[in-house]
């Protein structure tokens, strides 16, 4: 456990403090040229971040979940039309119901990328806003007090623990706004006015993703400091109502509220699910969750409350769903790493050169090279997997759009979003990721479709479905084999398609 340490030691050190702990300014300088030519830590952990999600981790890592299909489609919509969509458009099992696309501003972010450089555009900003997340984490981390090994080895373990949850998706502007507030609320002193923007910027995070409640949540926790208390308390209120601020107002609120109480859907949904230690890498979440239990008693030691508290609540989350993991370890790993005692004067020493070097020239040069090297990749080797996803089998819809425009097409959830990117304007889809909007009494039904339990036939039938695009493997695909009414028009490795014997006697026709 971290030693606790008197007010003035090195463990409480801020930023201004480097130099002068054992380190003369002769030893941190840097010359003119250097000094932005040279990348600074920060720059260094951005450019190994970005590099590490565009090409490390694989071409198809960000697509590994589909719902960045309808994402995209959208935002594209909205720009179309310039509004935000309040009905389905998607489904033919939902058309015209009401629907919250309560993440539309990231949804605009990714079409307009999209529009940019295609689903490249996109992978490049999602890459973005992840390494911004990691290389801020690791300047809180140094503004806090941090040595210099510390910040550099917690923003690896970052790295590590992040990656569970690297996908093209809303989440990861969430990940950006959590780590602003809690910069202000651990760096504010009274008189000081950076926590009056903070409401300004709940606006925004509202209507980017549903995680904006997090934010008041920080401030009034750190309202337990005694400095400070009322402005926190305000800053809180005035952030929780600056959320209201989105197309649906309240409502929102209440259908995040309802949807995260739905036991069926935190029970059915994959990503609610708890973390599989069993996983390759596990190790990497086992030591963060030792360093945020260490933060956490140190905190209590000290009687750090908000520290306390947060980092508490933080734990609990990530137990309770692995999608919490990252960003409880964007807001601990700071707060860990400038209480890790590691007197060095060598440290020290390269701290304050690190200071002195600016590093914006190294991180632009980073993205301009990971942009070249996307163009210059193989449209096959980015985007959506084709062996995971039905890439050469969905062209059947598209050719036939034209034969059978009323088709009415079951596929699998992880399926749907990739079917509404390819085929926007052609089909439309049985079911997608959108868990919120279907509830649980649907996807009860669609379970039994797809997993081929008594009374699949009466659920495919009482949808009207026309054809299925399934994986071979999957149980429904069995018994679509041996029934009378259906037969195979196509199949490879990842997906088979069925279709109804009336619609292959209409498209004969």
């Amino acid at each position: 456990m971290p030693a606790a340490a008197a007010p003035g030691s090195v463990l409480h050190r801020t930023d201004s403090s480097v130099v002068g702990h054992g380190v003369s300014p002769r030893e941190g300088s840097v010359g003119p040229v250097a000094r932005w030519l040279l990348p600074n830590l920060c720059a260094a952990v951005f450019a190994v971040t970005l590099f590490q999600v565009l090409f490390f981790a694989g071409g198809h890592a960000l697509y590994r979940d589909s719902d960045t299909g309808w994402h995209i489609v959208t935002g594209e919509s909205i720009l179309q039309t310039r509004s935000v969509p309040t009905s389905d458009h998607f489904s033919f099992t939902r058309a015209g119901r009401p629907w919250m696309a309560w993440e539309w501003l990231s949804d605009v972010a990714f079409a307009a990328a999209n529009r940019a450089a295609g689903l490249r555009g996109v992978e490049l900003l999602a890459a973005l806003a992840i390494a911004l997340a990691v290389a801020g984490s690791t300047v809180l981390a140094l503004r806090l007090g941090a040595n210099f090994f510390a910040a550099a080895g917690s923003a690896a373990l970052l790295l590590a623990v992040t990656s569970v949850h690297w996908l093209a998706r809303p989440h990861i502007f969430g990940w950006l706004f959590a780590l602003a507030f809690l910069a202000v609320a651990e760096t504010h002193r009274p008189g000081r006015k950076l926590l009056w923007l903070l409401p300004a910027l709940a606006i925004p995070w509202a209507n980017m993703h549903g995680s904006s409640i997090l934010g008041p949540a920080i401030l009034l926790i750190y309202a337990l400091r005694r400095a400070g208390r009322r402005d926190y308390l305000l800053a809180s209120m005035l952030s929780l109502a600056a959320t209201f601020a989105n197309p649906y107002g309240w409502r929102l609120h209440q259908h995040i509220f309802e949807y995260l109480r739905d036991s069926y859907i935190m029970d059915h949904i994959g990503e609610f699910h708890s973390f599989d230690f069993h996983a390759s890498g596990a190790i990497w979440v086992e030591l963060f969750i030792v360093a945020a239990v260490a933060c956490m008693i140190d905190a209590l030691r000290r009687r750090e409350w908000p520290v306390a508290i947060l980092t508490a609540a933080l734990i609990h989350q990530g137990f309770f769903a692995a999608r919490h993991w990252p960003v409880a370890a964007l807001l601990i790993l700071p707060l860990a790493a400038s209480r890790l005692r590691f007197d060095s004067q060598y440290a020290d020493r390269l701290r304050a050169i690190d200071r002195r070097i600016v590093g914006a020239i190294p991180a632009m040069a980073a993205v301009a090279l990971a942009a070249f090297l996307l163009v210059a990749e193989k449209p096959a080797d980015r985007g959506f997997d084709p062996k995971t996803f039905p890439v050469q089998a969905a062209g059947f819809f598209a050719d036939r759009a034209a034969i059978l425009p009323e088709a009415r097409v079951f596929s699998t959830d992880q399926w749907g979003g990739y079917l509404i990117y390819r085929l926007a304007g052609h089909q439309r889809v049985f079911i997608d990721g959108r868990s919120d909007f279907y509830g649980a009494d649907f996807l009860t039904r669609y379970g039994i479709a797809r997993e081929a339990r008594p009374g699949w036939d009466r659920v495919l039938d009482s949808e009207g479905v026309t054809h299925v695009i399934i994986g071979p493997e999957e149980p429904l695909a069995a018994a679509l084999h041996t029934s009378p009414e259906w037969k195979v028009v196509r199949t490879d490795r990842v997906a088979e398609i069925f279709e109804r014997d009336y619609c292959r006697r209409k498209a004969g026709e």
